[in-house]
């Protein structure tokens, strides 16, 4: 039986999947390439495009105010 750590963390993980398959349908933005588009964390990515939702959150957070302002759309890791 899972316990409330188990179930937050597979939680999480579905949402995290879920935000990465809506980002990679809209306007094809990135590609995996091996680390966190956000922070540049390699550990464990594989063919991830974030490292976890919060990285995920603040790159789109990012990404939509970059747009917003007119800046370019390439991403700058932290």
């Amino acid at each position: 039986m899972a316990d409330e750590a188990d179930l937050a963390f597979d939680s999480e993980q579905r949402h995290l999947t879920n935000a990465l398959a809506a980002q990679r349908r809209r306007n094809r933005v990135l590609e995996p390439v091996g680390c966190c588009h956000y922070c540049g964390n390699a550990e464990g990515i594989a063919e991830r495009l974030f490292c976890d939702v919060d990285c995920a959150d603040d790159w789109e957070y990012e990404h939509a105010l970059r747009h917003r302002l007119g800046l370019p759309e390439t991403p700058a890791l932290h």
